[in-house]
């Protein structure tokens, strides 16, 4: 409780001590006391627990309040009407204490409407309970209302900035741990297989140890790869090249290329279409949301298939990706975007993969869709506008905040 509403407080607490209520309206229509008053935003007011009422002036706290009477009168009960709800059972649990004398002092944060505002706001309310009947029970008290809307909205702010650098600071942690895990893999086993290249006496065990160096160059350069891609897009450095694709070809060339990464059994096909899907767009970009996609249904499909399929709407190319593999639960695909997630951590990869995809997806104005069930496979299914006019890049302003 600030000092200046404490000494208004004081100021009445003698006022009604003293029984002089002409002096405590003189105080409550005093011009200097409602500029001073007004500038807190506070309201000071008595209670008369024996006739459950309370006396105020709400002029003090806005203009807007200077219809009907100087003098304020309202019932508890109505009082408590405009109180929200969430805030009801403390104001009462306070009221039941200071009227039974179990508390002499009592103050609360809590969101109600004032006077002729529509849109609840928040306000301190103080009391202190004055005289006690033989009982001991309170049957006045006095205290004071402080709209604090503007420090709430400030704390607001502020607590959300703390969790935002909370979690820029959680993002690093993890962000270290887990490369310097994914580095650590590769490298290792590029060491481990050099070690065992250098003594090996026949050219079969040699090729195999440098089958295994070369997997784990790629890898890193995978890694590597999946973090520039994601700065680059916190940045808002990726610029979007519009050239003329034959959708099909691109395709047939990515799963192509993504074949080795399957697991020994498993069926990888794309399946044309019977008409050319011709666009303007990104080749090297799309490529990489292919191979991103097409990696994980890799990494997740033990037995089965995994098939490309694409067709087009009128304003897009729609391209699906569909595996037999593990699938995924509903926390998981809410998740699954989500950089450093990874539904499965004994699995290896870095997490940033899926970030990458909807980082990309969504610069050229495409939309991307999960869907899957656990032990019976994954489907995703993005967009790529067909037209050259959706790929405008976009100010510093315009990029929305992909992660």
């Amino acid at each position: 409780m600030s000092k200046l509403p404490g000494q208004i407080m004081g100021v009445l607490y003698d006022l009604i001590g003293n029984g002089y209520m002409k002096t405590l309206q003189d105080f409550f229509t005093d011009n200097h006391m409602a500029e001073v008053l007004h500038s807190l935003n506070t309201i000071p007011w008595t209670f008369d627990f024996q006739q459950n009422v309370i006396t105020s002036n709400l002029s003090y706290i806005d203009t807007i309040y200077t219809n009907g009477e100087l003098i304020h009168q309202q019932s508890f009960e109505k009082f408590i009407d405009s109180i929200l709800p969430d805030f009801r059972e403390e104001m009462l649990e306070i009221y039941s204490r200071v009227k039974n004398g179990i508390s002499s002092r009592a103050s609360m944060e809590m969101k109600m409407k004032m006077g002729e505002r529509q849109t609840p706001v928040w306000v301190e309310i103080n009391i202190v309970g004055k005289e006690k009947d033989k009982n001991g029970m309170t049957m006045k008290a006095v205290g004071c209302a402080t709209i604090i809307q503007e420090r709430k909205e400030a704390e607001i702010v502020m607590l959300r900035a703390q969790r935002k650098a909370e979690q820029a600071n959680l993002i690093k942690t993890n962000f270290l741990a887990n490369m310097t895990h994914e580095f650590r893999t590769p490298l290792n086993a590029i060491l481990g297989f050099s070690t065992i290249m250098a003594h090996s006496s026949t050219i079969e065990e040699r090729m195999q140890c440098l089958g295994a160096i070369q997997t784990s160059g790629s890898q890193l350069i995978q890694i590597i790869e999946d973090v520039i891609e994601l700065s680059k897009l916190e940045a808002n450095e990726v610029e979007l090249r519009r050239n003329l694709i034959d959708l099909n070809v691109l395709l047939e060339k990515t799963v192509e290329e993504a074949k080795p990464m399957r697991k020994p059994g498993v069926e990888m096909a794309y399946h044309h279409t019977e008409v050319p899907i011709i666009l303007h767009g990104d080749e090297a970009k799309i490529s990489l949301v292919m191979k991103q996609i097409l990696d994980n249904a890799c990494k997740y499909t033990e037995h089965g298939s995994i098939d490309v399929y694409s067709h087009k709407s009128s304003e897009n190319a729609v391209v699906t990706i569909q595996d037999t593999g593990a699938g995924m639960s509903p926390e998981t695909i809410h998740h699954i975007f989500d950089r450093f997630y990874k539904g499965n951590t004994f699995i290896p990869g870095t997490g940033l993969g899926m970030s990458v995809v909807r980082g990309l997806v969504e610069l050229w104005n495409g939309t991307i869709k999960v869907d899957s069930k656990l032990g019976k496979g994954t489907s995703i299914t993005f967009t790529i506008p067909l037209h050259a006019s959706f790929f405008q890049n976009r100010t510093q302003q315009e990029t929305r905040n992909f992660f």
